[in-house]
């Protein structure tokens, strides 16, 4: 009973720290005092007359409460994005503790004119620091409108272009841009500076081999604002006579081809025509937006000089000739040649074009082993069937520079060069560019 007697006083004192010690830690999460992060994607100096503003708030402790986005000028207030959130617990977590959002900038709606301005992000957390306020964020973003286009003048565009053919439009910028070219019919075709004239730029453009119609052609230039200037020009279409073929496939092509493609497309199932089937269509399309994505990027400046040099041999086949294909008699597949087949002896040497860096090096499907030239400016050459390669992605090589030579992989019956010329990643007719009346006349004289 005196040791009992002895515990009291000791719980008596014992009760009220522990107490405290739960009131402290309490308080320490009630009033914890970390303020939310406030990010915005990209840079917002510049506004043009519509911009989404991409931002994200994060709070990791007592969550988020209210956020807003305002933009202000002079007398003029407006939010543009605002959202709050209801108390869900007491300590931590009472409310999200991450969201991401979009402002809708349209300055005429807006009543804004060009001019300073101010974007504001406001975000307040849980808390019950600040006299149960929160925790709050303010972050001020100054910005100048500017909805003014940049001023583009087309100066010089072709008159007539083909199908599957090339040209070139020049045109005069007065200010600063952050992107030029030429769209048409919705491609855009990216510009580059002339050589020697700093105020003009250029933009070789293409026609894809089956354009039915030039909807639209307009010389188009965008500032760091975003805001975008256009100059329309005019081209008749002069379409192509295309020859078209009835291609055999016989079983001892299959066999001869179906283990070359097993190798590179193990997904492929049932008979050998439907594996052929499926190489020659769906594995022909990833060939095709492959080689599109490669020659997206190229080179401002000019490698290529004058005419491109063409392969020694028989053409077996030309640039848009549409196939059909049989099978014991039976139509089975139709295809359309991008291209110009050239035959020689076997193994021979084939030479780059023209001066060209090469963007890739490698085995692509239906092309086989192959090889493309970046020529600058967005032109580019491309290679394939070739028995073996010479050259190695990032080579710069000269015209008449040996990459490999001639053979028969991929969809290639026998041995031959499959030759193709490219703007932008669009296919274009080879024959243009081995002329050099055609380069000078369409090309070359505007450089000048």
């Amino acid at each position: 009973m005196d040791r009992g007697k002895q515990q009291k006083p000791v719980i008596v004192f014992l009760i009220p720290l522990v107490l405290l010690a739960a009131g402290v830690a309490a308080l320490f999460f009630l009033l914890e005092r970390e303020k939310p992060v406030i990010e915005v994607a990209g840079t917002v100096d510049l506004i043009g007359t519509h911009r989404q503003l991409a931002f994200s708030v994060t709070d990791f402790k007592s969550g988020i409460r209210h956020a807003d986005v305002m933009i202000r000028q002079g007398d003029i207030r407006k939010t543009l994005f605002e959202q709050n959130f209801e108390r869900q617990a007491h300590f931590r977590s009472a409310g999200p503790h991450r969201i991401e959002g979009h402002a809708d900038i349209d300055t005429a709606a807006l009543g804004l004119k060009d001019g300073a301005a101010e974007i504001v992000v406001t975000v307040q957390d849980f808390s019950y620091w600040n006299l149960l306020r929160g925790n709050i964020v303010e972050r001020i973003f100054p910005v100048t409108m500017d909805t003014q286009p940049p001023k583009v003048t087309r100066m010089e565009s072709p008159q007539y272009m083909a199908q599957g053919g090339a040209g070139l439009v020049v045109y005069k910028i007065t200010e600063p841009v952050v992107r030029h070219g030429a769209v048409i019919n919705g491609f855009f075709h990216p510009g580059f500076p002339v050589p020697g004239k700093p105020e003009l730029f250029g933009a070789i453009i293409a026609l894809p081999y089956d354009t039915a119609e030039i909807k639209d052609a307009h010389v188009e230039v965008a500032d760091a604002a975003a805001n975008v200037g256009k100059a329309p020009f005019s081209m008749f279409l002069k379409k192509g006579n295309f020859k078209h073929d009835s291609i055999n496939v016989p079983d001892s092509f299959l066999d001869l081809k179906i283990p070359e493609f097993s190798q590179y497309y193990p997904e492929m199932t049932g008979t050998h025509l439907e594996k052929y089937l499926f190489v020659n269509n769906k594995v022909r399309d990833e060939n095709n937006r492959r080689i599109m994505e490669i020659c997206g990027q190229s080179s401002p400046e000019q490698f290529w000089r004058g005419r491109f040099g063409r392969m020694p041999g028989s053409p077996k086949a030309g640039f848009a000739d549409y196939r059909t294909y049989f099978y014991n008699g039976q139509e089975v597949d139709k295809q359309v040649h991008l291209g110009i087949d050239i035959a020689s002896t076997q193994h021979a040497a084939v030479a780059a074009a023209n001066k060209g860096q090469v963007v890739f090096a490698d085995y692509l499907g239906i092309y086989g082993n192959m090889v493309i030239l970046d020529h600058g400016m967005g032109v580019f050459s491309l290679y394939s069937h070739m028995s073996s390669i010479g050259v190695a992605k990032g080579d710069m090589v000269e015209p008449g520079g040996v990459l490999g030579a001639t053979g028969t992989t991929g969809m290639a019956g026998g041995d031959h060069l499959h030759f193709s010329m490219l703007v932008n990643g669009i296919m274009v007719n080879p024959i243009e560019w081995w002329d050099d009346s055609w380069l000078q006349l369409h090309i070359l004289n505007y450089l000048k």
